[in-house]
């Protein structure tokens, strides 16, 4: 296969094409053949494809998509893979493809991670003005079939148009209800998606407004929601990029959990007070992690009472189809304070986006590093450098064993270790939280605590 073009040019050049129609001449605007990929395992890693002996393409973690990539006409041998913990190919699969001038092929990863699936779909790419087209797909188990409804923005449900059902692993081009004598696609505009049970006139998910803009094709691909929240219903749009927009049910419900990081011997009392009197109380003993708690979306006051210390003015914000943290500490003037992270949706699988957190207001500026067996500080591949105080960042791990370790440079350049661990395997399906606080319990005077 030759001729792969990848610079950041020829993909803002692809966007450019799909979402303008200037030429009538479908030949020269689609010249070449196109080829994009879609993962959509829910127990995925980053999945990465390549030419079999040739150059990786693209990647797309669960939910997400590669750049659009171009190529002349022809058979092609794909690689499917992930890099494990010792920087190795994993590979998941080799498929060939013949690519044509003009059309599209989309790639969709599916099912189990461990017995992958790769469906090839493929379409040819028109020239539209006005109009655009939808194509419809899930990756769902084999057991989920809905029925997909649109309106026009702004119009109730009762208004809406039957587009058909979606099943597993079929691939669908839509048909608009509204044709007009330019064309039988869809106008473009402002419209929102419902889904039922096959049958149902009941909608159980119902998006937000969306702009459908651009004069090309859209592929639309349910999927559920991995990671800290579980099952929901997402709806992914994928146009020519890489960027998938991820529509959640606009009523879907969300979830926060809170770490007490206090070593007070009394409890703290919570409550989440909503709109309408929603109230969601609870206690939670010194350095322990709540459960998840589900609540409806919307803007939260956040309280907090231990002995005579309190707040009540604290905003906490909970987004459809959100989890978030909420961490309780004291700031360098003693006073009980929080801050708050949205977790990760993406499979906890073989990758693991861990949250660090700073909770010494003694130390600015620490080096969280996470080494494996064969590494000191100075070689580990990963870490998080300049961490502030009351800051959280995120990194992603491969599924290993490790010794963290967490350090501050003084004004001499001398590290100083503030804790280590023991070497602990980053290895579980969950959500991992790490702090780095003060104690009373440690040689240092501070301490690496490990949450999930």
């Amino acid at each position: 296969m030759k001729n792969f073009l990848f610079p950041t040019l020829l993909v803002t050049v692809l966007q450019l094409s799909a979402c303008s129609s200037s030429s009538d001449d479908d030949e020269k605007v689609f010249a070449d053949a196109y080829l994009q990929f879609y993962n959509g395992s829910a127990n995925s890693a980053a999945t990465l494809l390549a030419e079999v002996d040739g150059n990786t393409l693209g990647t797309a973690t669960y939910g997400d998509a590669s750049a659009l990539i171009t190529s002349e006409s022809g058979e092609i041998e794909l690689e499917f893979f992930r890099i494990d913990a010792d920087d190795q190919r994993v590979i998941l699969d080799e498929v060939t493809v013949d690519l044509s001038d003009g059309e599209k092929v989309l790639m969709i990863l599916s099912g189990d991670y461990e017995n992958p699936s790769f469906t090839e779909h493929r379409y040819i790419r028109e020239d539209l003005e006005d109009h655009f087209r939808l194509f419809a797909t899930s990756v769902i188990s084999e057991s989920g079939s809905y029925d997909l409804h649109m309106s026009a923005a702004g119009e109730p449900f009762s208004a809406a148009n039957s587009l058909g059902t979606i099943n597993y692993q079929q691939f669908d081009e839509l048909t608009y209800w509204d044709p007009d004598a330019d064309s039988d696609d869809f106008d473009e505009g402002e419209y929102i998606l419902y889904l039922t049970e096959p049958g149902s006139n009941e909608p159980f998910f119902e998006s937000a407004t969306i702009s459908f803009a651009f004069d090309t094709e859209y592929v639309l691909a349910l999927r559920t929601t991995s990671g800290a929240i579980q099952d929901n219903v997402v709806l992914d749009l994928i146009v020519n990029s890489s960027a998938v927009a991820n529509y959640t049910d606009e009523d879907a419900m969300a979830q926060y959990r809170v770490y007490n990081s206090l070593d007070d011997s009394e409890s703290v009392s919570l409550s989440l007070a909503g709109n309408e009197g929603i109230s969601d109380d609870t206690s939670l003993s010194a350095n322990s992690l709540s459960e998840f708690s589900k609540v409806e979306f919307g803007d939260y006051r956040l309280t907090a009472t231990v002995g005579d210390e309190s707040f009540n003015n604290r905003l906490v914000t909970l987004n459809q189809g959100e989890s978030k943290a909420i961490i309780l500490y004291r700031d360098e003037e003693e006073t009980l304070n929080s801050l708050s992270f949205e977790e990760s949706n993406l499979p906890q699988v073989f990758d693991h986006q861990i949250q660090i957190v700073n909770l010494t207001p003694d130390f600015f500026d620490i080096d969280f590093y996470f080494v494996r067996q064969n590494e000191t500080i100075e070689s580990a591949e990963y870490q998080v450098a300049g961490l502030d105080y009351e800051e959280s960042r995120s990194i992603t791990l491969p599924s290993d064993f490790y010794e963290l370790i967490a350090v501050f440079d003084d004004s001499n350049d001398t590290q100083v270790l503030l804790d280590r661990t023991e070497l602990l395997g980053i290895n579980e399906e969950v959500n991992y939280i790490i702090t780095v606080e003060k104690t009373d319990d440690s040689d240092t005077g501070f301490k690496i605590s490990i949450l999930y």
